[in-house]
C-alpha cells in the first residue's frame, strides 16, 4: 500500500490555492507521495482540546495538541498527518515552536503565527510566509518519515534555532538526506 500524505487544516484560515499549492510542493520534495487535502477543523469548543491551552504563557502546549489529535483523528500505517494550525505553540523546553512531530510517529503539526512576517511587526510578506510554511512543513514531515536534524545549515532538515535559520535554508533535502529518503 502506498503511503499517503494528509494536510489537516485546524484553526488556520488557509484559502484553497494556498493549500493545493502546498500539497503541490510538498509532493515534489517527497518524491511525489500523494498528498490529500482534508476538510478544515475547528476543535476549539471541546474541553479536552482546550487543556492544551496555557493561559499564563498564552500559547498552546504542542505535545498536548499532538496527543489530542492523535486521539482524534483516524489514519493507518501508511497515512502521514501534517496538522496546520495557526495558534502560537511550544514544547518542553522551548519557548516557542515552528512546527513539532509527533514522538508516537505518523503525525506532526505546524504553527503558523511565527512564520507571519506581521507576528513581528514587520510588513505582511505573502510569499516570504509561504516558503517558510513549506519549509516547515517539509521539516516536521521528514521528522514523520524517520529523519533527524541534519548538520547542512541549507537542508530543510537542518534545526532551525531561530525563523532566520529557517530563512537561510532550502525548502529541499540536501544530497544525503534525499539519498536517505530514497532507501
Amino acid at each position: 500500500m502506498a503511503v499517503e500524505i494528509i494536510l489537516q487544516p485546524a484553526t488556520a484560515n488557509l484559502d484553497n490555492n494556498t493549500l493545493y499549492q502546498l500539497a503541490k510542493d510538498i509532493s515534489v520534495e517527497f518524491n511525489d507521495v500523494k498528498v490529500n487535502i482534508a476538510s478544515s477543523i475547528e476543535p476549539h469548543t471541546e474541553a479536552q482540546f482546550q487543556l492544551a491551552f496555557d493561559g499564563r504563557r498564552n500559547q498552546w502546549n504542542s505535545p498536548r495538541l499532538l496527543d489530542w489529535f492523535s486521539e482524534k483523528l483516524k489514519r493507518n500505517i501508511n497515512t502521514k498527518i501534517l496538522l496546520i494550525l495557526d495558534v502560537d505553540a511550544y514544547s518542553n523546553g522551548l519557548n516557542y515552536v515552528l512546527g513539532e512531530a509527533f514522538h508516537k510517529g505518523q503525525l506532526a503539526a505546524i504553527y503558523l503565527p511565527r512564520l507571519k512576517p506581521e507576528f513581528y511587526g514587520l510588513n505582511q510578506n505573502d510569499r516570504l510566509f509561504y516558503e517558510r510554511m513549506v519549509k516547515e512543513c517539509v521539516h516536521e514531515l521528514g521528522h514523520v518519515f524517520g529523519f533527524v536534524h541534519c548538520d547542512s545549515p541549507s537542508c530543510v532538515m537542518h534545526f532551525s534555532n531561530s525563523l532566520s535559520d529557517t530563512d537561510m535554508k532550502e525548502r529541499s533535502f540536501c544530497r544525503s538526506c534525499r539519498n536517505k529518503l530514497f532507501r
